[in-house]
């Protein structure tokens, strides 16, 4: 008996993997329908070829949009300098030319770094950096380099914030993050607008193995998302239809989202009616809960 499930489990996982080399990845092992464990091997098996297909299906994907969003910047560039090559006949035009072609080159160049920077953060490489610090002045310091652009724009930046809040991770990574967010809530807020920053500890749940959860949120009066949006917001190069007007790469939540990832957090996105609440969870460990709370009395 045993020996035949093992021969049938083989047969069709032959097959199977010679169809995949083909190129098919849409087969997969049929299972007997009678419950026994060559249906649970198969099930098994199964199941992590759904999840390669899914993995091939979103690379694929995510190819052709930095195929696009590249693109599209270095023909605008090249377009602007062959234009320049004919029709520039002064210094100023000139200059001009080329100070567009190097915004567009730069454009490309914070494409490559995001994307390099999400492939970082994913294959964990970070954890190395991770240490005890107080996530107050870091975020702090995110907010003083933003507060130029609020003030140029008419926006008022209010924050709610505990006077220390200890914190185990990447400083500089949770920096990026915040300064992600916030340069989003800016970017998509109208003049003299409201945005609202805080930072504060949850309690721990019941039998909770973390020592409470630190709490991130941003919210925005601006032009928000749809809930189908919110649904694709972190996926590499999403664009809501609202905003593609305003120049970006797609890229912003994509990497919050990684950074959030990396400290077995989560990433929510609410409706502010009108605009944005981005919240951000992530869980302290529980050996340091006990100065967490004698540091917030």
């Amino acid at each position: 008996m045993i020996r035949k499930m093992v021969h049938r489990i083989l047969h069709f996982l032959h097959q199977t993997t010679n169809a995949i080399m083909r190129g098919d990845l849409s087969q997969r092992i049929p299972l007997t329908e009678n419950e026994d464990k060559s249906d649970e091997v198969a099930t098994a098996i199964n199941a992590m070829l759904d999840g390669i297909s899914q993995q091939m299906d979103g690379l694929r994907q995510t190819s052709n949009a930095i195929a696009h969003d590249l693109r599209a910047p270095i023909a605008r560039a090249r377009a602007e300098l062959e234009d320049a090559v004919v029709h520039a006949h002064t210094e100023v035009a000139l200059r001009t030319t080329i100070d567009h072609a190097i915004a567009h080159l730069d454009h490309v160049t914070s494409i490559c770094d995001a994307l390099l920077r999400i492939a970082q953060i994913e294959i964990g490489s970070r954890h190395s950096a991770f240490t005890w610090f107080d996530l107050i002045p870091a975020l702090q310091d995110v907010l003083e380099l933003y507060a130029a652009v609020a003030e140029d724009r008419e926006i008022t930046i209010k924050t709610n914030f505990p006077e220390k809040l200890p914190f185990y991770g990447d400083r500089a990574m949770l920096q990026q993050a915040m300064a992600n967010v916030l340069d989003n809530a800016i970017k998509f807020s109208p003049a003299q607008s409201l945005i609202t920053c805080s930072a504060q500890v949850l309690s721990p749940k019941r039998h909770s193995k973390n020592g409470g959860t630190i709490r991130l949120s941003i919210a925005d009066r601006g032009l928000g998302m749809t809930p189908e949006d919110m649904a694709h917001a972190t996926k590499r190069f999403f664009r809501a239809e609202q905003s593609r007007h305003i120049a970006g790469s797609g890229l912003g939540l994509s990497v919050v989202q990684a950074i959030v990832q990396l400290h077995d957090g989560q990433l929510h996105l609410a409706d502010n009616n009108p605009g944005l609440i981005v919240r951000i969870d992530m869980p302290l460990p529980r050996t340091e809960s006990d100065n967490v709370t004698e540091i917030n009395r």
